[in-house]
C-alpha cells in the first residue's frame, strides 16, 4: 500500500514540475534572459473566455500554481503579464519551462490560447 502511495506522490510532482527554489514567486518564471516588459504591459491580449480560462486552470494548473494564482510548487502567476506576452505564455503552455513540463493541455490549442490570453491580462 505504501508503495502505490508513494508511487501517486511521485507522479502528482512531476507533472507539477517539481519545487521552486524561490518559494513560488512569480519572477521565478524568468530563466535569466532580458525580458522588456514595458512593451508588453500595453499590449492587448485580445479577447477570451475568462470563465472557460478560469475552469481549465483550476483542471490543469492549479495544483502546481495555486487557486489564487500566488504559487506553491510553481512560481506564482498574479502577475505573470507583467513579465510575458501572450505569445510567451503560450509557448510555456505548450513547450514547458523549468520544471514545468510542456503539453499540460494535451495539445488543445483553443484551451491552451484562451488560458494564455487570460494570464497575459494578470497585470
Amino acid at each position: 500500500m505504501s508503495m502505490v502511495l508513494g508511487m501517486v506522490l511521485i507522479l502528482g510532482l512531476a507533472a507539477c514540475g517539481g519545487g521552486n527554489e524561490n518559494g513560488g514567486n512569480e519572477s521565478s518564471m524568468n530563466d535569466g534572459s532580458t525580458n522588456n516588459s514595458s512593451d508588453k504591459t500595453s499590449e492587448s491580449s485580445g479577447e477570451y473566455d475568462a470563465e472557460a480560462a478560469r475552469a481549465t486552470y483550476e483542471a490543469n494548473c492549479l495544483s502546481c500554481h495555486g487557486e489564487n494564482l500566488q504559487g506553491k510548487v510553481g512560481p506564482g502567476l498574479t502577475a505573470v503579464g507583467s513579465s510575458y506576452s501572450k505569445d510567451e505564455i503560450l509557448n510555456i503552455i505548450q513547450n514547458g519551462k523549468g520544471q514545468m513540463p510542456g503539453n499540460i493541455l494535451r495539445g488543445d490549442t483553443e484551451k491552451e490560447e484562451n488560458v494564455a490570453k487570460w494570464l497575459a491580462d494578470m497585470k
